[in-house]
């Protein structure tokens, strides 16, 4: 039965997915080049290109060129990006942009891969070929779908389709706990989607809570549904935890099944869910915190704020993070019935 069900999912895939891909048409137009600063005083920065058409020419460009919230942080021999302006028939304009981060980026991607190889060895191996997997989908089908017209919710659950078995069966074994993780999976997926429409629809979101919205839309004359765009960043937030929920709570009943096969269905339940009360628990504050931590200055921008807590709350920018937040957490926490459920009803099939 758990064959067929997954079959099931994989033609859907096939039958739905694959027709409606659509890679966007965009040209790539180099607007920015690697350069090294030659020489810093207070008003002028010398730097000499390191890439592009311009490679190994040296310009001195003003420093107060463009006018940022913030200071960049650069010296003589720090590398830096510089934008590069091209109107045909003017001055090429050109200006220091931002400073290279790329080698801190790459020392801490390296030693993020070799604690996942070093601690879960060749387990470690496998789920960084899936995360692999699930960013080169969400790159080079769901982005370019979405971009190409396509609803950014379906194209999100389609890919999920992909994403799914293959990031499960890499990291945990093509076994029966891990078909059982992934219906469970999918199962919550669904309730969260449907979660997630319910209360933006009701809150009356606009899904232009933040500017990167009202920028997509500018820039791509309305073909993306912002709308739905929210919804979608709700289903894949929910996607990101739900790996751990599932494969967790589907370990606990095999576990106790092994050990005592006489248990009955509610028997195996009950004791599953005394491991998911406490897996539930943990969840609800680190979810709460993960939120808050990644939008810590707004939340201070609000706190300092005069105008009453229920009137803040009511603001578009903050009442979408509270729904993502309180959707995902509810679509996360019904994946500890769901999976055990699931999982009770299959091992006492047995």
């Amino acid at each position: 039965m758990l064959k067929k069900i997954l079959l099931g999912f994989f033609l859907i895939e096939i039958l739905l997915i694959f027709p409606i891909i659509a890679w966007a048409k965009t040209g790539v137009v180099n607007t920015a080049a690697d350069a090294v600063v030659v020489k810093k005083t207070s008003n002028q920065t010398t730097v000499r290109i390191e890439s592009g058409d311009l490679k190994n020419q040296v310009f001195t460009l003003d420093n107060n060129f463009v006018n940022t919230a913030y200071k960049l942080q650069y010296g003589q021999g720090d590398r830096v990006i510089v934008s590069i302006s091209k109107v045909p028939g003017e001055k090429t304009t050109m200006y220091i942009s931002d400073v290279d981060r790329q080698p801190t980026l790459i020392v801490l991607a390296l030693l993020f891969l070799v604690m996942t190889i070093i601690v879960a060895r060749w387990q470690g191996v496998s789920s960084i070929v899936g995360m692999i997997f699930s960013f080169y989908v969400i790159v080079a089908m769901i982005i370019p779908n979405i971009l190409a017209g396509s609803d950014p919710l379906l194209s999100v659950f389609l890919g999920a389709v992909l994403i799914i078995p293959v990031t499960y069966y890499l990291a945990h074994g093509f076994n029966k706990k891990t078909h059982i993780a992934i219906i469970s999976t999918f199962a919550t997926l669904a309730l969260t989607g449907a979660l997630a429409y319910f209360f933006t629809v009701s809150a009356k979101l606009t899904g232009f809570a933040s500017e990167e919205a009202t920028y997509l839309q500018t820039m791509f004359g309305g073909q993306i549904d912002i709308k739905s765009l929210l919804l979608a960043g709700i289903v894949v937030g929910a996607l990101a935890v739900l790996n751990d929920i599932t494969i967790s709570q589907t370990s606990v009943v095999e576990s106790l099944h092994d050990s005592n096969d006489r248990l009955g269905f509610w028997e195996l339940y009950n004791h599953a869910m005394k491991v998911g009360h406490d897996h539930v628990a943990s969840l609800v504050n680190t979810l709460i915190l993960v939120y808050i931590g990644a939008s810590f200055p707004l939340v201070i921008l609000f706190y300092k704020s005069p105008v009453p807590l229920g009137l803040i709350a009511n603001q578009e920018i903050i009442a979408t993070e509270i729904i993502r937040t309180l959707v995902t957490s509810i679509g996360i926490i019904s994946a500890v019935p769901i999976a055990t459920y699931l999982a009770c009803l299959f091992a006492s099939k047995k």
